[in-house]
């Protein structure tokens, strides 16, 4: 199956979602997230589950939620305990500029079952 969508608009797309990640950035009390693009544009800002503690994780997805107006999905809990967080935005400057915000919160190792 061929696509319709040329290379063009691919990268009209990454472009402007290249500059609204830029104009996100300029808040510097935000925390930073591992931010990706898309060829279709879209932005995904994952919060670092490396060296923040769950708490710190679920307050750096609320900050970007707020910031992004972002519409939170409902939580998902995997049999291991680790909880997903999830949000779509669409940036307000420019509704073609959408995207989410994830968190992947694992529970302490030693609650982890076996």
């Amino acid at each position: 199956m061929t696509s319709h969508i040329s290379n063009v608009y691919r990268l009209r797309w990454q472009r402007d979602a290249h500059r609204a990640l830029g104009e996100f950035l300029k808040v510097a009390d935000l925390p930073a997230l591992a931010w990706r693009i898309a060829t279709s544009g879209a932005l995904v800002g994952d919060v670092d589950s490396l060296t923040l503690t769950a708490g710190e994780q679920r307050a750096a997805f609320d900050a970007w939620v707020r910031r992004l107006d972002a519409m939170v999905w409902p939580e998902r809990t995997d049999v291991d305990g680790t909880v997903h967080l999830h949000a779509k935005f669409a940036w307000a400057r420019n509704d073609e500029v959408r995207g989410a915000i994830r968190a992947a919160i694992a529970p302490p190792i030693d609650e982890v079952t076996p």
